[in-house]
């Protein structure tokens, strides 16, 4: 059996394993081992947590070999790949024309997210621990203003 490389549907490679292994009537729980050598490093570092960039690249070597390439199906395969939504969403509303366009526009989308990223982390370390919200504990009995309720038992 041919390694998948991410280059053709993986339905139809994960139709052909299953149907070679059933063949030899193999329970689930070797089938779920044996499938892992069935693919090539492209596909098998294909991850959830892959960042933006990183697919961008990816995806522009994986689209360099492919002659007479249209730009709409260009625009879908990434649309489908790619785990950032607000790419996704930017890319359903305004499909670019060429493929520099839709490179950069990933790139721009990464940058956003790094800064935002920075940005935040800059503020959690910066913010006093007096202002940082309790987690231990009840929390303290408020009026409907806010404000401290004294206990007067005491």
């Amino acid at each position: 059996m041919e390694k998948y490389d991410r280059s053709s549907d993986p339905f139809d490679h994960l139709r052909s394993f299953v149907d070679l292994i059933r063949l030899q009537v193999t329970p689930d729980a070797i089938m779920c081992r044996a499938f892992p050598p069935t693919l090539r490093r492209e596909a098998r570092d294909w991850g959830k947590d892959e960042l933006l960039k990183d697919f961008i690249a990816r995806f522009n070597r994986a689209t360099l070999g492919i002659k007479d390439l249209q730009m709409s199906a260009v625009v879908t395969a990434m649309m489908s790949g790619t785990q950032s939504r607000p790419f996704k969403m930017s890319l359903s509303k305004n499909s670019p024309d060429i493929m520099h366009e839709l490179l950069w526009r990933g790139e721009k989308y990464e940058d956003a997210k790094e800064v935002y990223l920075i940005t935040k982390s800059m503020k959690d370390r910066s913010e006093p621990e007096s202002n940082k919200r309790k987690t231990r504990g009840k929390p303290e009995p408020q009026n409907n203003r806010g404000k401290l309720i004294q206990d007067k038992t005491k």
